[in-house]
């Protein structure tokens, strides 16, 4: 039954292909895609014979099933037979000449005879070597098992992605709109059908894409040929609305304004609505003019003499939007069409106008919003963006300067923090509302906008470094009176950073980094004052400004990555755990190191969320290798004496093993000497996190606040040799001492030794000797991704 309905279904593109020869049968492209549909139908046949093991013998499908791949093999030469079709039939001369060097005859028999190869390969045993039955669900039907030739098959493959990407490549430079979109989609959707198709490859897909695929070529082609047709027949049609009196019918219906007049302005047609909007009667109006009319009554939707051009062109749509003051004097918008239309006593101008106040009204406040801060009613980042581009282009063509001012409020942050956003919105409308007022009284040319937050942006146009400086001054002081809300009074400063323009940069996108420089450099500083742009400030100071800035948004959009670095059992060489090791890749940025942007997380206080995403993604990677059945491993995870001072930094622990329900066993937490500064504080939350089961180690132990009291006082299992007594201690007598002395004071506490570090076998060796217990470093791997560590250091080992 089955078989019935795919051998019906094959018939499908056959039928669609009748259907495209009869509408275009004087085209030549219409006989090429025919015969590419008679090759999808062929192809579907070979795909129903798989289905037929209850109608026919093993031996009787093989042989149909090799007879009809000729269908599926043959589309990628006639793809290309398309492309050389439409370059002869439908590209002008010159764009012949350019195509014919590589798409001529001799390539289209080469394609053909690449195919016809590929074909003869699947007639052997190297090529397809037997059928295989197979059973998945309901479904029983032979799939091919593929011979040492398979290679071939795919080579059609990229036979297709060649034979496509020309004829699309082609079909954009077709001239006819309406060729062209048709061509264009043919060619998008002939690859989404072969994509499908391949899809056969796979057992899993019960060969149902090559049906899917058929569809997708047949009814693509039916609709792209129904549209086209569709649009000749409409061209057709217009014609027949010449006949004025079929007009007069229709017209007066239509809720719209329309209206023709002749070549000398004189009105020939119009409707009722059209005639209300002029505010006389439809006899008074046609055979006149706009001159004979116009007397004083209306701003006329058109202006005739602007449109004399269009008598001489043909099939000429012009489109535009335009206010009217309408008889009545109400102000209304239009969106006229206008067509030229060539009678045989003469050519007129059919205009239809449509009214879309209630659009435009719409449009201009999406417009507004779309270029206002919806807050506080400034302009926007968008409009300060366009503003400042145009100021750029307008003061290259003069001598003066213009000065960028970018204004940030000092610790509103806190204030939102503390008071509520509320509070915070009233503050930023408050802090608004007083600049506006000193632009207005003062600096007249002045445009201040919020780029969102607590930032603000001013443009002072012709203003140079003195009078910038000054005003600058002069904003300082607005701040000195509080803010009064909801009869509370609220201080805040601002710091502000100043570019000129061309000193600082000719490009708006330079100018704003300069500004944005200058302005953190004033709150590195002790905020509350204004800078000029230095070139001094660019090279150390802008990078730290922009690790902050994009560290900022990195979790929002996903920028963190965590890496992992095995830790080797040195007397086994078996991986025994791995450290989770933070990665960041920036838009702007790039790779940031570790340490340039742990540092400034520190510094910052990003790091607790930071650290809260590191903690809880290690414990879900190796809960998820766990489950995998991949051999149990320790991991160790970075924790910074910012996360520990968190009052919820335990409750954090706690939350991250139970969402990824991890054994809490498998977990070690790496903390470092620089502990020893919060000792007390720091002994009870070690103690709180040791109950919950979780491994502690010392890690780059000899570096920081090194003291044997601490080590008996804190609750550890193992400390970390810091990497700089390791590396090159072979040829460093003294660090060799320091690690025996470490190693040998660690087995005295009962407390394991990793050594970090390690970069040749030397060390290892030594380390090995001399009693330390693991190893950590790029002798035995660097740190990797956690696919290609799963695939070096897991797979071996589950």
């Amino acid at each position: 039954m089955f078989f019935t309905f795919l051998i019906l279904l094959s018939f499908i593109p056959l039928f669609v292909g009748i259907t495209l020869l009869v509408l275009f049968k004087k085209y030549k492209l219409s006989k090429v895609l025919f015969l590419l549909l008679i090759m999808v139908t062929f192809w579907q046949l070979d795909i129903a014979f798989l289905y037929a093991d209850e109608l026919f013998s093993e031996e009787i499908i093989t042989f149909f099933f090799k007879l009809l791949r000729f269908g599926s093999i043959m589309i990628t030469p006639a793809i290309f037979h398309i492309g050389y079709t439409i370059v002869q039939e439908i590209l002008p001369d010159h764009l012949q000449k350019k195509w014919q060097n590589f798409v001529n005859l001799p390539t289209v028999l080469a394609f053909y005879g690449l195919a016809f190869l590929v074909y003869i390969v699947g007639w052997s045993d190297n090529g397809v070597s037997t059928l295989e039955l197979i059973q998945i669900d309901s479904n029983t039907f032979y799939f091919p098992v593929y011979g040492e030739l398979y290679w071939t098959f795919y080579f059609n493959i990229i036979l297709f992605l060649v034979s496509v990407t020309t004829c699309l490549l082609i079909s954009l430079n077709v001239k006819k709109k309406s060729e062209r979109s048709f061509l264009v989609y043919f060619n998008i959707f002939s690859s989404i059908g072969y994509v499908i198709g391949t899809l056969n490859m796979f057992p899993s897909t019960k060969l149902y894409p090559s049906s899917i695929a058929l569809l997708v070529y047949a009814l693509s082609i039916l609709i792209l040929t129904s549209r086209m047709h569709l649009e000749i027949m409409n061209k057709m049609n217009k014609k027949l609305n010449e006949q004025k009196k079929f007009l007069y019918q229709v017209i007066d219906l239509n809720p719209n304004y329309i209206y023709a007049q002749d070549e000398k302005g004189r009105y020939t047609l119009m409707n009722q609505s059209y005639a209300q909007l002029m505010g006389m009667n439809i006899q008074e109006m046609l055979g006149k003019s706009d001159n004979d009319l116009r007397k004083n009554q209306i701003e006329e939707i058109h202006t005739f003499n602007q449109e004399n051009d269009l008598f001489k062109l043909t099939e000429k749509v012009l489109i535009r939007e335009e206010s009217v003051t309408a008889a009545s004097g109400e102000k209304i918008w239009v969106q006229t069409v206008k067509v030229p239309i060539n009678l045989n006593d003469g050519s007129s101008i059919l205009a239809v106008s449509t009214d879309i106040t209630e659009r435009k009204q719409y449009e201009d406040e999406i417009k507004f919003q779309a270029y206002h801060d919806s807050l506080t009613g400034l302009p926007n980042r968008r409009k300060f963006n366009e503003d400042l581009t145009n100021l750029i282009d307008s003061a290259k063509t003069g001598i003066s300067q213009s000065a960028i001012m970018f204004l940030d409020l000092d610790r509103f942050k806190y204030i939102n923090d503390t008071l509520g956003h509320d509070i915070g919105d009233c503050l930023l409308i408050e802090v608004s509302s007083r600049i506006e007022n000193l632009l207005n009284s003062r600096h007249y040319s002045a445009n201040i906008y919020r780029l969102g937050g607590d930032e603000f942006t001013i443009l002072l146009p012709h203003y140079d470094k003195t009078e910038s400086e000054d005003f600058a001054n002069e904003l300082l002081e607005q701040f000195k009176k509080g803010f009064l809300i909801d009869g509370s009074e609220y201080f805040i400063t601002p710091s502000i950073g100043i570019s000129i323009f061309p000193d600082d940069g000719d490009d708006a996108n330079t100018l704003i980094k300069h500004a944005d420089t200058a302005m953190y450099y004033v709150k590195e500083r002790g905020k509350n004052n204004h800078q000029l742009f230095t070139s001094e400030m660019q090279s150390t100071f802008y990078r730290k400004m922009m690790i902050e800035k994009q560290l900022r948004t990195a979790l929002e959009h996903d920028e963190f990555e965590l890496y992992y670095q095995p830790l080797i059992d040195l007397k086994t060489n078996e991986i025994i755990a791995m450290e989770s090791l933070l990665r960041w890749n920036n838009e702007f940025l790039g790779h940031v190191p570790p340490d340039e942007f742990i540092s400034v997380a520190e510094e910052t206080g990003m790091i607790i969320p930071i650290g809260q995403w590191v903690l809880k993604t290690a414990i879900q990677q190796n809960a998820k290798w766990l489950s995998e059945g991949f051999k149990p491993l320790k991991i160790s995870i970075n924790v910074s004496v910012r996360q520990l001072l968190d009052p919820l930094f335990v409750e954090d622990v706690k939350n991250a093993l139970a969402d990824a329900a991890s054994d809490v066993n498998n977990i070690i937490l790496e903390i470092t000497e620089s502990i020893a500064m919060y000792e007390y504080s720091m002994i009870e939350k070690l103690n709180n996190i040791k109950k919950l089961g979780v491994i502690l180690s010392m890690d780059d132990f000899g570096t920081g606040y090194s003291s044997l009291s601490y080590l008996n006082k804190y609750p550890l299992d193992s400390l970390k040799i810091d990497k700089s007594f390791v590396i090159g201690m072979n040829q460093d007598d003294e660090n060799k001492a320091i690690v025996k002395t470490i190693i040998a004071i660690a087995k005295q506490l009962d407390l394991r030794v990793i050594a970090e570090g390690v970069e040749g076998q030397e060390e290892a060796c030594f380390l090995k000797e001399i009693g330390c217990d693991y190893g950590q470093g790029y002798y035995f791997s660097r740190p990797l991704p956690a696919r290609e560590f799963e695939e070096k250091w897991l797979a071996s080992v589950k």
